[in-house]
C-alpha cells in the first residue's frame, strides 16, 4: 500500500471499509491506487460512518450495503477518459465553443455531498449579465447512491432542450461533478448536445472531455484546492485561481470571469451581482441532506426576523407553501436584504423539523434549497440520526455556502467560541458544515462530537446552546453575523446560512 493511503486510514488495522470490501473481493488494491480525490473523499465518509455503527447490531448488514456502494461511486461518479498515447494528448489543439454569441441554456452539476445550490452565485451573475433564469438549470444527483448518472444527466438535459427549443447546452462541472461531466461527454451522441464544457475543482484528466477530446473545455483549478488535485489538462483551456479554496472555485467573481470568457470569448460586462429591490423573486427546493431526495407535500414557512436578535417580527408566517411532487416551493416576491427564517416540516412527522436563518437575499435566487434529515438505512441518515432531540438544548448548523473556513485566513466563532481552529479548519478540512451540539454533560467543550471528523467539508464541535430561556445565538463568518434563535432541538434543528 502507498503512503498516501496509509495517511488517509483507509488501510491498516482501523480500516475497516476497505477490509469489508476486500475481504468480498469488490475491488483489488491496484484499483484502489487508480482512484482519484472525489472517490477518496466517499470511502471517508462510509468509513466514517462504518466507525459509528461497529459497536451496534447494524454493522454486519449496513457495512456489507456501504461497501457496495462504494463500488458504484467508484464505477459510475468518477469515471475518468483515456486517450491512445501520450503523445496524442500533448498535440491536441485547443477547442473553442462553436458560438460565442449564443445564449444556451446552462446545465451546471455539483460536486460530493453537495447540491444545486452551489451554483446560486452563478446563477445570480448569469442574470446580473442578461441570461434569462430559465436558462439556468441546476442538476441534483445523489453522491451517494448507484444510480446511473450519466442516463439521468441525459434525460435533464433532453428536458432542457425540449424546454428551451435549443439545440445545445452549455454544461459546468465541480468536483466530483466533473467525473460525472465527463463520463456523460465520452460518448458521441451526448457529446453533440453539447457546445462548451467547463471543469471546475474536480481531478486532471488526461485530455479534453468528449471522444477523443473534442468536446471545447476548459479547466479551471487552484493549487489552494486540498481536496481535488488539480492541475492543466493538455488540450483544454486552462485557468489558474491562485488562493481560492475547493468551492471558491466554484463560487468566485474570477472564476465566473473565465465561464464567461470561454462561452462569450469576451469578458463579463459585471462580475459584481446586482442588488436588487425593494422585492427579490424567490424559490428552492426542499430535499434530503447529501442525498438529494425531493420532499412532496413539505410544508415551507417564510417568516420575516429582526436581524439584531434573530426573532419572528409579527405572530404569523408572512409566506406558506406545500412542495409539489418534484420538492419544489414558491416563486415568491420578498423584501430584498431582509432577513428571514425559512422552516421545514416534512409530511412524515417522524421526520425533522429544520429552521434556516439566512443572510438577506439581494437578487433573484430560485435555488434556495432547505435540506432536511434522511432516514437511515441511507448513508447521511444514520450520520445525522445522532442529533439530539431534547427540550433543554439547540442544535445548531453553520453552512459556509460559497467557501470553506480555513485556519489563518477566516475567523468562523459561535457565541463567541472560535470555531476556526486548526483542529476543525485546516486546508485539508476543507470544512463548509459545523454541526454543534452538547454532547450530554451540559457543558461547551469545543470537542468532537459525532462522526464528522473522519472525513472532509463536515465538523461535529460539543457546544451546549440552553433552551430553558428563549435567546439569541451569535454566529459570525468573518465580518459577517446572523443571529440564530435557540429553539429546542425537540423542535427542530437550527440551522444559520453565510450565502
Amino acid at each position: 500500500m502507498g503512503e498516501f493511503w496509509l495517511k488517509m486510514g483507509l488501510f491498516g488495522p482501523d480500516s475497516m471499509l476497505l477490509n469489508q470490501i476486500e475481504k468480498n473481493n469488490y475491488l483489488t488494491h491496484e484499483q484502489f491506487d487508480s482512484m482519484n480525490n472525489d472517490v477518496v473523499e466517499i470511502i471517508k465518509f462510509v468509513n466514517a460512518i462504518l466507525k459509528s455503527l461497529k459497536h451496534t447490531n447494524n454493522y454486519p448488514s449496513m457495512s456489507r450495503f456501504f461497501s457496495l456502494s462504494i463500488v458504484f461511486c467508484t464505477l459510475f461518479a468518477c469515471s475518468k477518459v483515456d486517450f491512445s498515447s501520450q503523445n496524442d494528448r500533448q498535440e491536441l489543439p485547443v477547442a473553442m465553443v462553436e458560438c460565442d454569441t449564443c445564449q444556451y441554456p446552462i446545465v451546471m452539476v455539483h460536486g460530493f455531498l453537495a447540491a444545486g445550490d452551489t451554483w446560486t452565485k452563478f446563477q445570480q451573475l448569469f442574470h446580473t449579465n442578461g441570461y434569462n433564469r430559465k436558462l439556468l438549470y441546476a442538476f441534483d444527483w445523489n453522491s451517494l447512491g448507484t444510480a446511473n448518472n450519466t442516463v439521468l444527466l441525459d434525460q435533464f438535459i433532453d428536458t432542457v432542450l425540449s424546454q428551451t427549443g435549443a439545440t445545445h447546452v452549455r454544461l459546468i462541472g465541480h468536483s466530483a461533478g466533473g467525473g460525472v461531466c465527463y463520463t456523460y461527454l465520452s460518448d458521441a451522441a451526448r457529446a453533440a448536445k453539447v457546445d462548451g464544457y467547463v471543469h471546475i475543482g474536480s481531478s486532471v484528466q488526461q485530455g479534453p472531455a468528449g471522444p477523443s477530446g473534442t468536446a471545447p473545455t476548459l479547466n479551471i483549478w487552484s493549487s489552494a484546492d486540498a481536496i481535488a488535485q488539480g492541475g492543466n489538462i493538455a488540450g483544454a483551456t486552462n485557468v489558474q485561481l491562485p488562493g481560492q479554496d475547493h468551492y471558491q472555485v466554484a463560487t468566485s467573481p474570477e472564476s465566473f470571469a473565465a465561464v464567461w470568457q470561454f462561452f462569450h470569448q469576451n469578458p463579463p460586462p459585471s462580475t459584481v451581482i446586482k442588488v436588487q429591490g425593494p422585492l427579490v423573486c424567490i424559490s428552492g427546493k426542499v430535499l434530503f441532506f447529501g442525498e438529494n431526495t425531493p420532499l412532496p407535500a413539505a410544508k415551507v414557512e417564510i417568516w420575516e426576523v429582526d436581524a439584531a436578535t434573530g426573532a419572528r417580527v409579527s405572530g404569523n408566517p408572512n409566506f406558506v407553501f406545500l412542495t409539489d411532487s418534484k420538492g419544489q416551493w414558491g416563486p415568491e416576491n420578498v423584501k430584498a436584504g431582509t432577513t428571514y427564517e425559512f422552516v421545514t416540516i416534512p409530511s412524515n412527522s417522524n421526520q425533522r423539523t429544520v429552521h434556516y436563518f439566512r443572510e438577506g437575499i439581494i437578487h433573484l435566487n430560485s435555488l434556495v434549497y432547505l435540506r432536511t434529515i434522511p432516514p437511515p438505512p441511507s448513508l447521511a441518515g444514520i450520520l445525522l440520526a445522532g442529533l439530539p432531540s431534547t427540550a433543554n438544548q439547540a442544535v445548531l448548523n453553520i453552512f459556509s455556502a460559497s467557501q470553506s473556513v480555513l485556519n489563518g485566513r477566516d475567523t468562523l466563532t459561535a457565541s463567541g467560541a472560535v470555531l476556526s481552529t486548526p483542529q476543525y479548519a485546516s486546508a485539508s478540512k476543507t470544512a463548509i458544515t459545523y454541526f454543534l451540539y452538547d454532547d450530554g454533560d451540559g457543558m461547551t467543550e469545543l470537542s468532537p462530537v459525532g462522526a464528522f471528523g473522519g472525513f472532509a467539508f463536515l465538523n461535529g464541535v460539543d457546544m451546549y446552546f440552553p433552551t430553558a430561556t428563549p435567546g439569541t445565538i451569535p454566529i459570525q463568518l468573518n465580518n459577517r453575523q446572523l443571529n440564530l434563535r435557540n429553539i429546542k432541538s425537540s423542535e427542530g434543528i437550527v440551522v444559520g446560512v453565510f450565502d
